[in-house]
Order: structure tokens, then sequence, then C-alpha cells
């Protein structure tokens, strides 16, 4: 293996171990990773999963998805930022797959649109689209599958205060996605292009 080789692999090791450390920061100090509303909560953490993806690839994206969902649950069972997050999150099919998933998709997204457009920004923009919505629809999706309206009440969920679970899924899969989407692509495109360009200079 030549010095460049070993420079970068170390490298993508060193970016792998600081978005994990910075992903497991934002799930367990309050107020950075989670925006909470009405029991369930808003993600910040998708971003270093994001911008991992789109620098390391399928498996970075995979890797640091896995510690996101490893994370989500732990939190889930230790100190869960709402009753209902703590029945859903310490499920694995909800809170583990679709985070590798999104960060598996991400990575693709950026490899196949990066090989047919040399405007990266391109890429990581819907890398970062990609992740957003794989996350949201099957986190969405398996909450719904699982659970189901019957399971509203137990959950906290009435149809006083939401309209049932699932209207309450409905509405919070539009206001997750439209938030999420747009912050990780502001903040993805700048930090992912950088990060790419350490890389290439080595």
């Amino acid at each position: 293996m030549s010095k460049s080789s070993t420079m970068k692999r170390n490298l993508s090791l060193a970016q792998l171990g600081v978005m994990s450390a910075l992903i497991i920061a934002m799930t367990f100090v309050p107020y950075i990773g989670y925006i909470s509303y009405g029991g369930l909560s808003i993600t910040l953490i998708h971003i270093p999963v994001i911008i991992g993806a789109c620098v390391m690839g399928v498996k970075g994206g995979a890797v640091l998805g896995t510690v996101w969902g490893v994370s989500c649950i732990v939190k889930a069972l230790l100190a869960p930022p709402s009753p209902l997050e703590g029945i859903i999150f310490k499920n694995p099919i909800v809170a583990l797959i679709p985070r590798i998933i999104a960060g598996a998709a991400a990575g693709l997204i950026f490899m196949l649109v990066a090989k047919k457009d040399k405007k990266k920004h391109i890429a990581s923009a819907l890398g970062a689209l990609g992740g957003c919505l794989c996350n949201t629809i099957f986190v969405m999706g398996s909450i719904y599958l699982l659970y189901g309206e019957k399971h509203g009440t137990e959950l906290g969920i009435s149809s006083v205060n939401f309209g049932g679970l699932t209207n309450y899924i409905l509405a919070a899969f539009g206001v997750n996605a439209i938030v999420e989407i747009v912050v990780a692509i502001v903040i993805a495109i700048p930090v992912s292009l950088a990060l790419r360009k350490v890389k290439t200079k080595i």
C-alpha cells in the first residue's frame, strides 16, 4: 500500500471517528440532536450521517447509520425525550434498520450521481435528499406497521389531541421530512465538499 493510500485510509478512519463521536454527542446532549414536539422529535443527527456518507461512500454511511441507530436505542432505554419515544425507539426495526438504510442510501446516491455529473454539490444535495427520505419513510412506516392506530391511546396519542396515530404519523412525516431535508441540504453540501477536497489533496 502506497503512502498516499495509507494517509487516505487513516484520514477516512479519523473522519469516521469524528462523525461517530458527533452523532453520540448530539444524541445525548439535550437540545442539540433533537427538537421535540408533540411526543416525537425532529432529528438533526442525520446531518453527520449524510456528510459522512457523501465523503466516505456506502460503507461509511452504513457504519454511521448504525452508530445513529444504536445510540437512539440506548437513549430510548435510558433517557427518552418523551414516553412515546421510549416505547417506539427501543425497537431496532424502528430505530436501527432505517438509519442504516438511510446512511447507505445517501452514500450510494452520491456516488451514482457524482459519476455522471462532475458538479459534486448536486450529488451532495441528492444524497442528502435520499438519505432524509429513506429515514423518514422507513421510520414512520415501521411505526405505523408495528404499532398501528389501535395502539394510539396506549402510546399517548388520542383521537382528541392528534386525530389518532395514523393522522399523527402523516403530520409528523410532513413536518419532519421538510425540516430535515432543508437543514441537511444546506449544511451537508458545503461541509461534505470541503472534506472531500481534503482527501483529494492527499
